[in-house]
């Protein structure tokens, strides 16, 4: 016997083994079907980490059944798609062409709950989104109960001793800057507690800066009347203002009507200690500006 029938004999007798090179790579299928709808061949174009084709085969199903024309147009249809749809991982890349009529057919149960290739385990959000939605609701119901059961009680008596603070030359008026004494508004005539616009226009020469509680002084080389009751020609003059003097603002204001103008009395007491209404400007002209 020679040495090469040796040799065969040899590795005829031991025992089959066989050996897989796990490495696995992507890989891209396409079936091929006839005219008539039949599958015919499949094509696996096998590809690197780049994209690139490094392989590709075209595995013909039962090829003693397709006639050579349609066994052509099925190659032909093979190299177009390797040659259109890929680079090659270099010049070219391989298209192998295998005859594969199936010699069995077996169903495969997968049964590892573990299996080393997977899907992605995609994090489900839609646990997160109604968890922070509920957090808002609380929040919100919260904000609700604490505005609703905690909101500071204002008395009758707040609201009246605030009510002189109201200054300013719209419905709105502004806080004194500085407070008046307890005792100094318990001695004010009713009508100097409140602000009252009677429905006028806002006045334009009067000085919007003043409120109650702040010292005003009038121009110098201007002089106006300390009056018992506001208005040009209301109750009786008590006092009077000029050249630069100083007074300290007690209540109202009251609006009036002018000629051209809204004229806004305040009611004062001067440095002599006379009280009384004074006129904040004219139809023309500033009267009482606050002192800085």
């Amino acid at each position: 016997m020679s040495n090469d029938s040796a040799s065969t004999a040899s590795l005829e007798n031991t025992p089959a083994s066989v050996q897989v090179v796990e490495t696995p790579t992507t890989a891209h299928y396409y079936e091929i079907l006839d005219r008539a709808g039949k599958r015919r061949a499949g094509l696996m174009v096998m590809l690197d980490s780049q994209q690139r084709a490094t392989r590709a085969e075209l595995c013909y199903y039962e090829r003693y059944h397709a006639l050579e024309p349609v066994q052509e147009e099925i190659f032909d249809q093979a190299v177009e798609i390797v040659e259109n749809n890929y680079l090659g991982n270099g010049l070219s890349s391989e298209l192998a062409v295998i005859d594969g009529t199936p010699m069995a057919q077996e169903t495969v149960r997968h049964s590892n709950p573990d299996p080393l290739y997977r899907p992605d385990r995609r994090t489900r959000i839609w646990p997160y989104a109604a968890g922070y939605a509920a957090l808002i609701v609380v929040l919100l119901l919260l904000g609700l109960l604490n505005r609703t059961l905690f909101r500071p009680t204002v008395t009758v008596d707040q609201i009246a001793d605030a009510a002189p603070l109201l200054t300013s030359q719209s419905d709105a008026l502004p806080a004194a800057e500085a407070p008046v004494a307890a005792g100094a508004l318990a001695a004010l005539p009713p009508d100097a507690l409140q602000a009252t616009t009677n429905g006028l226009p806002v006045s334009l020469n009067a000085n919007d800066a003043l409120a109650v509680g702040m010292k005003a002084r009038i121009g110098a080389g201007l002089r106006s009347f300390v009056r018992s009751e506001p208005g040009p020609e209301a109750g009786d003059k008590v006092g009077f203002l000029e050249d630069g003097a100083t007074a300290t603002i007690l209540g109202g204001p009251t609006w009036l009507p002018g000629d051209t103008d809204t004229i806004v009395w305040w009611y004062v007491e001067t440095e002599d200690g006379i009280r009384g209404w004074t006129p904040a400007n004219t139809s023309q002209l500033t009267l009482l500006e606050p002192v800085e």
